[in-house]
């Protein structure tokens, strides 16, 4: 699907080092449909061994059965019996993962928004979903979609700096400033290089996905 919607799929800087067994969250910005599909394909390229599991919106669960084959787990934003089977889920995976660890990816704005909104306004569910897989190590995402000289636009994604958890108060601001920051960097580099950002010699080092 990403090589039918987009030119191209890149990733800017350097991907997390995760200890052997180790969870973590992919923490992201929620500004496109895509945005959990392409959280697949990272972790196809640079933690193969480690399954993924994607928290999305129940509304948009049923759109489609390839939501259900990719592991991902509804929620519904308010309902307290939702977020409860959620934890319980999260309790489950990490006895079935205890030995290999995994992947939990989550959207903590918990609605589609510009790339360029600010603040992002996460919302405290990361709090019980951090808490739920602790130890875990959280690693902000920045994704922003980009039309630049083809039809198809370019996805562009960013790996911002990963923050270790063991289970006490999350500082979500902290955590929002992260990934602030990965999105932030990702656009000054386009803001600076325009159209040239993945010229040879111009731009940042880059990964392509597709």
């Amino acid at each position: 699907m990403a090589r039918s919607d987009f030119h191209a799929v890149r990733v800017i800087g350097q991907c997390p080092e995760l200890a052997p067994g180790a969870r973590a969250i992919f923490v992201a910005n929620h500004c496109g449909w895509w945005d959990g599909l392409l959280l697949l394909l990272l972790q196809r390229r640079f933690f193969p061994g480690l399954p993924v599991y994607s928290v999305m919106l129940a509304r948009e669960f049923g759109a489609t059965f390839w939501f259900r084959l990719i592991g991902c787990i509804p929620i519904t934003p308010g309902s307290t019996g939702s977020v409860r089977r959620l934890l319980r889920r999260l309790s489950q995976l990490n006895r079935e993962n205890a030995d290999s660890g995994y992947i939990c990816s989550y959207f903590p704005q918990g609605e589609i928004r510009p790339s360029f909104a600010r603040p992002l306004k996460f919302t405290s569910g990361l709090r019980a979903v951090a808490n739920a897989v602790a130890p875990v190590t959280l690693i902000p995402i920045a994704f922003h979609y980009e039309p630049m000289t083809q039809r198809k636009p370019e996805a562009l994604i960013a790996f911002g700096q990963p923050m270790a958890h063991h289970g006490d108060p999350l500082d979500l601001q902290l955590v929002e400033r992260l990934v602030t920051d990965a999105l932030d960097g990702l656009q000054r580099e386009l803001s600076i290089h325009g159209e040239h950002l993945f010229s040879e010699g111009r731009g940042p080092s880059y990964v392509s996905l597709v």
